[in-house]
């Protein structure tokens, strides 16, 4: 095998976990923004045992269910699923 091609080919994993974590980044990103801009809560992409997400930010002894309600309703309309 031509030895580039075989380092190329050794550095695909970490090519590839680069091009997903990249996504997960900007998938997560759409959601990110709209839920700071309203700010309901700080959000964050993260990724937990290899399964995309948003860790969030927004609970501390006042916190209501309302509080909750609020933020998942920020978080439904910015996935698309809100009304």
């Amino acid at each position: 095998m031509d030895p580039v091609l075989a380092g190329d080919l050794a550095r695909l994993p970490e090519l590839l976990q680069a091009a997903r974590d990249l996504a997960v980044r900007e998938v997560a990103g759409l959601a990110v923004r709209p839920v700071a801009a309203s700010g309901e809560a700080y959000v964050t992409p993260t990724v937990y045992g290899d399964v995309p997400g948003l860790r969030a930010a927004f609970s501390n002894w006042r916190t209501t269910e309302a509080d909750t309600d609020r933020v998942l309703a920020v978080l439904a309309a910015a996935s698309g699923r809100g009304s």
